[in-house]
């Protein structure tokens, strides 16, 4: 049997199916949400005009290294699959397949990427089911 996996990745965290084994696995984002962010009048130099220098220069550069590894710790998850189906509400997917394409095995056996509204996990799994199907 063909090890297929399905992909539903938003900013939060990817959940990764796997038909031939039958298991899901859950992988956290741990990426910093602008709500979570100092707000610009409290930090950083003020340039006149309500602008603020420094923080947010500093948090869109670890947000950029966040968002790095967490997509690095997707693609170790599905390194050796024969077929990738990726979807999910935001950009991030995406981004997975801009990584997955970089990849130049895994290129080859990227099968689509779709957009889908926020899921539950029988319905992630439904999906990946219908798309190998």
């Amino acid at each position: 049997m063909k090890n297929n996996l399905g992909v539903w990745i938003d900013g939060t965290k990817a959940v990764i199916v796997d038909i031939a084994n039958n298991s899901v696995i859950e992988v956290l984002a741990n990426i910093d949400s602008k709500t979570n962010h100092i707000s610009d009048k409290e930090v950083g130099n003020f340039l006149g005009a309500g602008h603020h220098n420094g923080d947010e220069r500093t948090y869109e550069e670890r947000r950029k290294h966040q968002t790095q590894a967490y997509l690095n710790n997707v693609m170790a998850k599905i390194k050796g699959a024969d077929g990738i189906y990726v979807f999910g509400p935001s950009e991030m997917k995406t981004h997975l397949k801009t990584y997955i394409e970089s990849d130049k095995k895994l290129a080859t056996v990227l099968k689509a990427v779709d957009s889908a509204d926020k899921l539950t996990e029988n319905q992630i799994v439904a999906a990946v089911k219908k798309q190998f199907a």
